[in-house]
């Protein structure tokens, strides 16, 4: 390990797998390396998932003839595409500095939203 000398910037980056179960990490000084590189790519393919997912799930939600078992299968397509839309706004905004007060903001929303 190398050391960082007094004002080189370096943050961990969350990326979007894990490593043997445990959430993994990059120390970057905000460059744009083959790993960071491939967690953009990563994050991108997530969000064209994403929308992939919600597309059929509103295309099926429409077609009047869909089974409640089709049904179903559009609601697990809509969850699937937000819970990954989320995780990848969760992962970019941790690598946004963001004023106290949105920060507060957000908390008191999650609070509220989720009780």
């Amino acid at each position: 390990m190398s050391e960082i000398s007094e004002g080189q910037a370096t943050s961990l980056r969350r990326l979007p797998w894990t490593e043997g179960g445990k959430t993994a990490y990059l120390s970057t000084d905000g460059g744009s390396s083959l790993l960071a590189r491939s967690a953009d790519v990563m994050e991108e393919s997530m969000l064209v998932t994403a929308e992939v997912d919600a597309n059929r799930a509103t295309t099926l939600a429409a077609d009047i003839s869909a089974s409640r078992a089709e049904l179903r299968m559009a609601v697990q397509y809509m969850t699937r595409a937000i819970a990954d839309a989320v995780e990848v706004a969760r992962l970019r905004g941790e690598r946004l500095t963001i004023h106290p007060e949105a920060q507060e903001v957000a908390e008191w929303l999650r609070r509220t939203l989720t009780t």
